[in-house]
């Protein structure tokens, strides 16, 4: 008869297939043996670049000022650290340390409630789960350690009920408060009582149904903590599924639309976008994990290594499946979500694929950021235009102008910010979502935002942005309309990737790297601003930002393309039918650019904003008819026409 093998060889096998790699947890655990701390884990939700040392661990102190920093301490992710360490080396002395430090936490923490928090509670019991069972495994605790410990969750778990309000119904520390106790309470039996499992499901089960669309978005807009919601999710559902335990359908549904939908929030490198409170970390093992426990393969599963996360792993004992013998789930390349206002494509599932993503929803929580009408855009792979990410939750002058209008690739007027940060979570007041329209067809997709701004003290007007994804050709366009009483201005920043230098080519032209941006606005300066890869990194990126005037009305046109697609792009002569004399016509009738190959081909996107109501329907551009408040019109070098009514 074949004899079992342990869960510690079973990890080992997983190293050995490289599906776990230890080397980072290894690097961490020795660190932390020596009391040297630094968070740095891709899920990290406040990670540091400093490695502090503390000896003996003063829990109640931070070493730099940011309360954040005990936060991450006492949530105790280093013992998952320690416990691959452990496993992968065949050496007790890393479980043995992860013994010590949960011992420590309870001797200097347990008899002050005071010093916790509801987020860091939950989240330590998840992290606990799979240690405290490796250490029961390995007879590594005594009759008298199992009774500190059980004494620990049991008064861990009546603090969280004590201190659970209805303002967590509608937050991630909600789900994080609860899925900790549900799966330790699982791997655990009896650690928790049946009340207890009972009530932190059903909170679960109400928040799911709160907090995500059907359509798998969270309502925070922020992608990391969609990712931390998500994780959490999964989690439950491996450790039920490992016992045989249900898991109440909802919960269940929702977890599925997130899993559908996470794909959406991986840019072409396969970091995690930046949108609110987010950092550009990798994601690939969440999502192969993720995969996995759903026996599925998708476009996206051939371009990730087969890496697997550690703590899903651990709280599943996961270890017996292979990718290839997955079933094969496709997933969209062009996906609308209406009921959050976000909308994305990307040309393939490739590393050097383009991508572009439109937001125009509700700001969400605190960890959402001033950016309606905002976009991004990689070209070939090279993040071009970004959001630039968080830096910090100590209220600071970084923190506000991080989450500010300014900071994202939006439309502002008079350069006012639309939704004035008053701290690090709070805002003054906030601009008003209207519409989302989406249009795709044969070669480009339209996404059409409308939003109210009316900052307090500042200037009311509506914002209407029209992007143009055109596909074959690369290329990605944005006409913008403001409409606000008298005199005014149009405020386009356009924040740039990192590494990309922005220089002026001439008039309306400019180069970032090999992409070109061309604009017919009055006016364009090039800045240098904060950037935030991740939480407590810092550095600048460029700025380029457009400048309009007008009076109640404006108009303004944006290309950012491939540098060669395009020989020219300008502005756009019309006639009205039936009028054969030089007047102007108003762009709010008819406005657009033209963009002409070197070849010869032309391409035209005409914008009718408003109907006409004296004269002709029909205009004429380049002796070309056009009809219809959105169309693109091809016309080849030969002459021959082919049209797009986007919308009539």
């Amino acid at each position: 008869m074949a004899i079992e093998e342990s869960w510690p060889q079973q990890v080992q096998h997983l190293i050995a297939q490289r599906r776990l790699d230890p080397a980072a947890a290894i690097e961490n655990a020795d660190r932390v043996m020596q009391r040297e701390f630094i968070y740095d884990h891709p899920y990290d939700m406040e990670p540091t670049n400093v490695v502090y040392h503390m000896d003996p661990i003063t829990w109640q102190q931070t070493p730099n000022g940011d309360p954040e920093w005990l936060y991450m301490l006492k949530r105790q992710e280093y013992l998952l650290d320690l416990l691959l360490a452990s496993q992968a080396q065949d050496d007790p002395k890393y479980l043995a340390d992860a013994k010590t430090l949960i011992i420590a936490w309870i001797d200097a923490n347990l008899t002050l409630p005071k010093t916790w928090r509801t987020i860091d509670t939950g989240i330590r019991l998840m992290n606990w789960a799979p240690v405290v069972e490796a250490l029961m495994q390995a007879e590594m605790l005594t009759a008298a350690d199992q009774a500190k410990i059980q004494d620990a969750v049991t008064q861990q778990m009546a603090y969280l009920r004590a201190h659970f309000t209805d303002h967590y119904l509608l937050s991630n520390w909600g789900v994080l408060i609860v899925t900790g106790p549900l799966v330790y309470g699982v791997l655990h039996p009896g650690s928790l009582t049946a009340e207890d499992m009972q009530w932190a499901m059903q909170e679960l089960e109400t928040m799911c149904d709160l907090q995500i669309t059907d359509d798998g978005v969270h309502w925070e807009q922020s992608a990391l903590y969609f990712l931390e919601v998500w994780r959490d999710l999964l989690a439950v559902q491996i450790a039920f599924d490992r016992y045989r335990r249900p898991v109440p359908e909802l919960v269940t549904r929702k977890l599925l639309a997130m899993d559908d939908f996470a794909a959406q929030y991986v840019l072409p490198n396969h970091q995690l976008r930046q949108v609110g409170d987010s950092d550009a970390v990798q994601i690939d093992r969440l999502i192969q994990t993720a995969n996995m426990c759903l026996h599925r393969t998708t476009p996206l599963t051939p371009h990730m290594a087969p890496m697997l996360d550690y703590l899903l792993v651990s709280i599943g004992h996961l270890s017996h499946f292979h990718l290839t013998d997955f079933n094969y789930y496709p997933i969209h390349k062009v996906v609308d979500s209406p009921a959050s206002g976000n909308y994305f494509g990307r040309s393939s599932w490739e590393s050097d694929a383009d991508y572009w993503h439109v937001i125009n929803g509700n700001i969400g929580s605190g960890h959402g950021h001033a950016n309606l009408g905002h976009f991004d855009l990689v070209l070939g792979g090279q993040s071009v235009v970004v959001d630039p990410g968080r830096y910090t939750y100590v209220d600071s002058p970084e923190r506000r102008a991080l989450k500010d209008a300014a900071a994202h690739n939006t439309v502002l007027l008079n350069g006012e910010n639309y939704d004035p940060p008053t701290d690090s979570w709070s805002f003054q007041s906030l601009a008003e979502p209207q519409a989302g329209m989406v249009f795709h067809g044969p070669g480009l997709s339209v996404v059409t935002s409308i939003y109210r701004v009316a900052p307090a003290g500042g200037t009311p007007g509506t914002i209407t942005r029209q992007f143009i994804w055109l596909t074959e050709e690369h290329t990605w366009i944005a006409l913008d309309s403001a409409v606000a009483a008298g005199e005014n201005q149009m405020t386009i920043p356009l924040n740039f990737a990192p590494e990309l230098t922005v220089t002026a080519q001439g008039a309306g032209h400019w180069q970032a790297g090999s992409t070109t941006i061309i604009s017919h606005a009055a006016g364009g300066t090039v800045s240098d601003e904060l950037y935030s890869p991740k939480y407590n990194q810092l550095s600048k990126l460029q700025r380029l930002t457009l400048t309009q005037d007008f009076t109640d009305q404006g108009f303004n046109d944006l290309v950012i393309a491939p540098t060669g697609i395009w020989q020219d792009v300008s502005l756009l002569t019309s006639r009205q039918a039936g009028n054969t004399s030089a007047q102007v016509v108003d762009p709010r009738y008819c406005y657009g650019v033209r963009l002409t190959t070197p070849r010869g081909d032309k391409l035209y996107v005409v914008w009718q904003k408003e109907n006409t109501t004296v004269g002709d329907l029909l205009y004429f551009v380049d002796d070309i008819p056009v009809f219809g408040n959105l169309t693109v019109i091809r016309q080849d070098h030969t002459g021959q026409i082919s049209r797009q009514i986007v919308r009539l």
